[in-house]
């Protein structure tokens, strides 16, 4: 990373969605890992993209590539946000994330 360029924290979640026997579906947290990133703005070629594609992009960030385990999940600040899209670019990997309607308590797990 650049000196001084990490600005956002936020935990990775790998996550489960599980439906009971009688149809309701909750969350099982699998595993989360806290990580730092660069919060980095919002291309207008990926402003136009999420309108098309009917995604809302909320947060665009990088992290170190090898940081990065496959999670679909991130927690900011206690709102958790699926990650839309990434993109490698050597060392770093850039996530977009849309901020979901998931709470924290939603999640089976979450301490």
């Amino acid at each position: 990373m650049y000196p001084n360029s990490p600005n956002i924290k936020l935990n990775l979640l790998k996550m489960d969605l599980i439906q009971n026997s009688i149809g309701s579906s909750t969350y099982h947290l699998q595993s989360s890992k806290e990580v730092v990133g660069i919060n980095i703005s919002i291309t207008s070629t990926e402003y136009y993209e999420s309108k098309r594609s009917d995604i809302k992009i909320d947060v665009a960030l990088k992290i170190q590539s090898f940081l990065f385990d496959d999670s679909k999940y991130a927690d900011i600040d206690g709102d958790i946000y699926k990650i839309e899209r990434t993109y490698l670019i050597g060392q770093f990997i850039e996530l977009y994330l849309s901020k979901t309607k998931i709470r924290k308590s939603d999640v089976i797990g979450f301490a």
